[in-house]
């Protein structure tokens, strides 16, 4: 056998020629495949879920504000709550009539916006002016912003204060800058004698939600009662057309009534619930919206 030098040299260069490909090849394929699996996990891949911002915060029934925002809705004069929430399915501000909105914005009303004037009536009775500007800030901090409303009008109305012994104020525009505005009577509040009152309602829940608005959760039920000879028949009702009725208690006395009352802790899986929306307007809240769900 013939020993060459040359032939051994040119025989290892080949395998080593051989070697880095395939070298390269694995180590591309690793790339290609880590970068394979990075994306595909990031497409894939189970995700953390993301803690999301809470719709909204319950409030406690007694919080300030809950308990204000609930007085707007609840007011009434001669200290009786007025209907219009009760039985009215929907109401925005399109659903209340002229006289309606003075008659809930009123009820911020106090004994220093009634200034006093040079001015007595027909009757020689003294006239106080209540301004325009008084009125406006009234009707926005219950309705908002965008509340319309008409001054020309005249109103008889029973305030929850007195001038000079009288509550019950005249109240008519006049063509400078407010209304005049005389008293004359006294109006005490009303004190029931119902054996069983047309109505029970509670506040049960208040929320905050996150853009700062409110809403208010009321439950109600309402009643319908006939007596024949002292004796008393009691329906009650989730709604206020008296067609879903609840339940009826029969054969009661006006003794038995009295000891065991309608009590509404016991309906409260089957009343009816009224629900308060209150937006937001220049930092201050206002009535947005209401309706009653059966359910």
């Amino acid at each position: 056998m013939d020993f060459k030098i040359g032939d051994d040299i040119t025989e290892d260069n080949k395998k080593k020629n051989s070697v880095v490909p395939i070298i390269i090849i694995v180590v591309m394929a690793i790339i290609i495949g880590l970068i394979v699996f990075f994306i595909s996990n990031a497409i894939f891949g189970v995700k953390e879920p993301k803690e999301e911002a809470p719709v909204s915060t319950q409030l406690s029934i007694t919080d300030e504000n809950v308990k204000i925002l609930y007085q707007y809705v609840t007011y009434g004069i001669k200290g009786e709550r007025n209907t219009k929430f009760i039985k009215e399915k929907n109401v925005t501000i399109d659903s209340f009539t002229n006289e309606e909105k003075f008659y809930y914005a009123l009820q911020f009303a106090q004994v220093e916006d009634f200034k006093v004037t040079d001015k007595v009536d027909e009757k020689n009775r003294k006239v106080y002016r209540l301004y325009h500007e008084t009125v406006k800030e009234y009707m926005q901090r219950f309705f908002g912003g965008s509340v319309q409303y008409s001054s020309d009008i005249s109103l008889v109305y029973p305030f929850s204060f007195r001038i000079n012994g009288n509550n019950v104020g005249y109240i008519t525009e006049v063509e400078e800058d407010g209304f005049d505005v005389v008293f004359d009577g006294l109006e005490e509040d009303i004190i029931s004698s119902n054996i069983v009152e047309p109505y029970y309602s509670e506040l049960v829940a208040a929320y905050k939600e996150a853009d700062g608005t409110y809403r208010l959760e009321e439950k109600i039920i309402y009643t319908d009662v006939k007596e024949e000879e002292g004796i008393y028949t009691v329906n009650i009702f989730k709604d206020y057309e008296k067609t879903q009725l609840i339940e009826t208690k029969e054969n009661q006395t006006k003794e038995m009534l009295a000891n065991n009352p309608i009590n509404i802790e016991n309906y409260k899986d089957k009343a009816s619930t009224i629900t308060y929306h209150f937006g937001l307007f220049d930092k201050m809240l206002y009535f947005d919206s209401s309706t009653i769900t059966n359910a």
